[in-house]
């Protein structure tokens, strides 16, 4: 053997650096990848779960807001229910002191005799086409206390009629009779306020 060696060159297997880095960039990409269908599924089901409990407490703010207003519609009729007579007889009551002061208060307007003829009078012609009026009926002594001057100054007959009282009077038109007798005015003013029609 010789002691001449030749050089011989070692030979280690090759190592490609190219094909482990695929390796790790292909099992990142799985890996991120399921991790995304996973969060997918997960943020699914979230969703899901918050819109069923959103519903849900719908459904109840509703169901409470009916509840209130069943509550509610039920004591303003039971308020009705309690209030409503008492307002009427309060108005009814208001309406009949209201009819009685007007009745008092007319009454005492026409105590002065002289003064309940010339109102008299002059309630009867205060209606519609006065020029109309065939005459005015009047009380007889009302029509006593009515000067020359003024009967004449009504410009229409004026007729005594026993059945009326004092301070009443009624102007006679061709197609009726214009009603201004205090006692019809009053009833009528007391029907108005109790409602009805007179």
């Amino acid at each position: 053997m010789s002691t001449d060696a030749s050089p011989r060159p070692v030979v280690f297997p090759a190592w490609k650096p190219s094909g482990e880095a695929e390796g790790f960039t292909r099992g990142h990409a799985a890996g991120y990848a399921a991790g995304l269908r996973r969060a997918e599924v997960e943020s699914r089901a979230i969703r899901d779960a918050l819109e069923a409990e959103h519903a849900a407490a719908l459904r109840e703010g509703g169901q409470r807001i009916a509840a209130a207003l069943g509550v509610l519609t039920a004591a303003a009729a039971a308020l009705d229910a309690r209030t409503a007579p008492v307002l009427a007889e309060a108005e009814a009551q208001l309406s009949r002191a209201a009819v009685a002061l007007a009745d008092a208060l007319v009454g005492r307007e026409l105590s002065d005799a002289a003064t309940g003829a010339k109102a008299a009078l002059a309630r009867a012609l205060s209606g519609p086409a006065t020029e109309l009026v065939l005459c005015v009926r009047l009380h007889p002594a009302d029509l006593a206390l009515l000067s020359p001057e003024q009967q004449s100054a009504a410009g229409v007959t004026l007729v005594p009629d026993p059945a009326l009282s004092r301070g009443d009077a009624v102007a006679v038109y061709p197609d009726g009779e214009l009603d201004a007798r205090i006692g019809t005015a009053l009833a009528r003013a007391s029907a108005a306020l109790a409602g009805e029609r007179a």
